[in-house]
């Protein structure tokens, strides 16, 4: 008799194969949920996103303020925006926080102001609760997020707080705080200019005038400007424009000093550094001609050595050319017109008019030669004294003052305005003081002074 082979169940089988396809499938699903969740966390993770980006430029004033977080995975906590605004240089001018809040994901005012101004820098910080998706599950952590950017910058010109120095021949110059593409200008008192933008430089404008003069001050007010952003001028701004001082020159020994030493070096010292001072030989020269050279012993001061000493009671003039061909100053500045000076060397003569004793004494090299005997002014119209040098000299003169009249007065030494040392025809009484002021002698010992006196002789009248 034969066995009989078992047959499995053909409905059970396919039962059982099903079961564990779903359970592969099913495993499969999950798996690949899991890898995609855990690749958007990685692929998307949380952020805060602010706009305008940090560190932008030029941001329009009409641009808002927007803050927002990843689609569903966090929550805008807190939002600190700072304002610091600045002048045209940079320079802070207000600091301050800005009282506000998140309206949907656009910062507005708590006053309902605009929030961006011109010429401002803002510091944003937003403080957020952001969901990260992890193995675990969600998760939520606190995060910060600083940005700064800067709105548009207008145009202005950066003017100095004290005077703008303009030398001859050279323009204005004005420099703009940022780019820009025109300007315009006034002047006062009016000016006849001309402007131009730097063609390298547009943050830099230069203004040329006409009828340049020295030492002359105007306003120069910007009243316009479009910057290369389209950012306009928001106020006209002045500056107080001063052309050169003229250059000046201090001269020792000083004109019309007298009694100057034989072997004094005249110098010549002037108002401020000279640029030029290669044209020495063509600017100054000495009536009379005198040998000898001149030395610049600083950048603003010049001396001449003689190679003799000078004549005694030699009159020496120094003449200084001037015009803009002639010396300059660092500044540009010049001598408006030719210039001179004059002095005398110290003379060999001396006259000495001692009132106590009511004597003229007569030196010659420091050795007397001569004593005679005078008549100076009364108690009521004393003479002056002090150290005076013959100026001028006449043989007759007419005088006349306050109750007096005397004709052809002879031997007439001037030494002090209307003050002299002459001969007396009308008193026989010297040794008295009895004159208006002048200084008497007798007619011969008048002539013999006055013979023997050249011009620039000292004069020392005392008691």
């Amino acid at each position: 008799m034969s066995r009989a082979t078992p047959v499995q169940n053909s409905r059970s089988a396919g039962a059982v194969t099903r079961r564990n396809s779903a359970i592969v499938i099913g495993s499969v699903l999950i798996a690949v949920i899991l890898l995609g969740y855990l690749s958007m966390g990685s692929l998307f993770p949380p952020e805060i996103k602010i706009n305008p980006e940090n560190g932008s430029k030029d941001v329009n004033v009409d641009q808002q303020l927007q803050i927002n977080t990843s689609w569903m995975r966090g929550e805008v906590k807190n939002v600190t925006v700072r304002e610091i605004t600045l002048d045209p240089i940079g320079a802070i001018v207000s600091d301050k926080i800005i009282e506000g809040s998140l309206s949907g994901d656009i910062f507005t005012r708590a006053d309902g102001g605009k929030l961006l101004q011109p010429d401002s820098r803002y510091e944003v910080k937003v403080d957020a609760e952001l969901t990260e998706l992890t193995m675990t599950g969600p998760s939520t952590k606190q995060v910060s997020e600083s940005i700064s950017f800067q709105t548009i910058t207008t145009p202005a010109p950066v003017f100095t707080q004290g005077m703008q120095t303009v030398p001859i021949g050279e323009p204005i110059v004005i420099e703009f705080n940022t780019p820009v593409r025109s300007f315009t200008y006034e002047i006062s008192p009016e000016l006849k200019s001309t402007s131009r933008l730097d063609e390298e430089n547009s943050t830099r404008a230069f203004i040329t005038f006409e009828g340049y003069e020295q030492g002359k001050e105007y306003t120069l007010t910007v009243t316009g400007a479009v910057a290369d952003n389209g950012a306009g001028l928001l106020k006209p701004y002045s500056q107080k424009i001063t052309t050169t001082a003229p250059l000046k020159i201090f001269f020792a020994p000083g004109d019309g000093e007298s009694g100057v030493s034989y072997s004094t070096r005249p110098t010549l010292t002037f108002s401020e550094e000279i640029k030029n001072p290669e044209l020495v030989e063509s600017v100054l020269s000495f009536d009379p001609q005198v040998l000898g050279a001149w030395n610049w012993i600083a950048p603003d001061q010049i001396e001449f050595k003689q190679l003799a000493d000078w004549t005694q009671g030699q009159k020496i003039t120094i003449r200084v050319k001037g015009g803009t061909e002639a010396f300059r100053g660092v500044s540009g500045s010049y001598l408006r017109q030719d210039v001179e000076s004059s002095f005398t060397a110290k003379p060999s003569k001396q006259i000495d008019v001692n009132l106590t004793e009511q004597k003229v004494y007569l030196y010659d090299n420091d050795k007397l030669v001569k004593t005679m005997v005078c008549s100076s002014g009364s108690q009521a119209t004393p003479s002056l004294t002090g150290t005076y040098s013959v100026y001028a000299k006449a043989e007759k003169l007419d005088m006349r003052g306050e109750g007096y009249v005397a004709p052809n007065v002879p031997w007439v030494l001037m030494f002090n305005g209307d003050y002299t040392i002459h001969g007396n025809y009308w008193s026989t009484n010297f040794g008295t003081p009895t004159s208006h002021g002048c200084v008497g002698l007798p007619l011969d010992e008048a002539e013999y002074l006055f013979n023997w006196t050249p011009m620039g002789t000292i004069v020392s009248i005392h008691y």
